[in-house]
């Protein structure tokens, strides 16, 4: 693979991420559609265009540059039927999101009820994936970017999503370490994309701090789930007393 080949599947991935499509970005850039598309599949992207493109997402070159740099040979995602082999038995999933949080194999075994064959063998499956190495002495050597992540409404997000539901949001967010905020109010389009730019940001200091912590002991980490969600949306309980229906569009 080029560079030039290597820098804009590096973007094109960080879009994706942002769910910023090509239409936006032609926008941006002022051009039209068919103009981006062609720019990328001839990989004819000037700097200065990739710096503005950069600037969508909250990104200074230099990030760009560190996301090629850690993907070049690291895994970024899995594809959905390794997803869907991992989600079928629920020890190859815990055992995925241990390893993935950079736990050791003595850590997983002494932690959970695994015995040490079985847990070999769950990581010499996970080994097929690219997503880790074994090496010897059960040394587990992590093959996966910084900016991994699972696929988009893939199995493994429909798994999460199903226990977010009846799991995740049955507690007050009171407790040490706990918060959960709620805002409210009528925001234009343009309003709620500056929001969405920011939750970006927030998501990726999220993974950056998670990625310098994972160095420190494992007494000093804990598990934490950061969910953040914003959408168009009237209670339904609202809707109903409407005289008229809500003819408004989000578009």
């Amino acid at each position: 693979m080029t560079q030039t080949e290597m820098i804009l599947q590096a973007v094109k991935g960080l879009l994706k991420q942002h769910k910023i499509n090509y239409a936006q970005v032609a926008d941006h850039l002022g051009l039209s559609e068919s103009s981006v598309k062609r720019s990328f599949s001839q990989g004819q992207v000037s700097l200065n265009r990739l710096i503005q493109i950069c600037g969508m997402m909250d990104l200074e070159l230099v990030d760009l540059l560190q996301v090629i740099k850690t993907e070049t040979n690291d895994l970024v995602q899995l594809t959905e039927k390794q997803e869907e082999s991992i989600v079928s038995d629920l020890k190859n999933l815990l055992v995925t999101v241990c390893v993935c949080n950079h736990w050791t194999f003595n850590q997983i075994h002494e932690t959970y009820d695994i015995e040490e064959a079985e847990l070999i063998k769950i990581l010499l499956h996970l080994e097929q994936t690219d997503l880790l190495e074994l090496k010897p002495n059960n040394h587990i050597k992590l093959k996966i970017s910084p900016n991994f992540h699972w696929v988009e409404n893939g199995p493994v997000q429909q798994f999460f999503e199903r226990h977010i539901q009846q799991d995740f949001w049955q507690c007050k967010f009171t407790g040490p370490g706990e918060i959960r905020l709620l805002a409210n109010g009528m925001l234009s389009k343009e309003s709620n994309e500056q929001m969405q730019t920011h939750i970006n940001k927030l998501k990726q200091q999220f993974t950056r701090l998670s990625e310098q912590d994972k160095k420190l002991k494992m007494e000093l980490r804990h598990g934490t789930t950061m969910l953040v969600g914003m959408r168009p949306w009237e209670l339904k309980l609202f809707a109903d007393l409407r005289r008229f229906q809500n003819l408004k569009i989000y578009s």
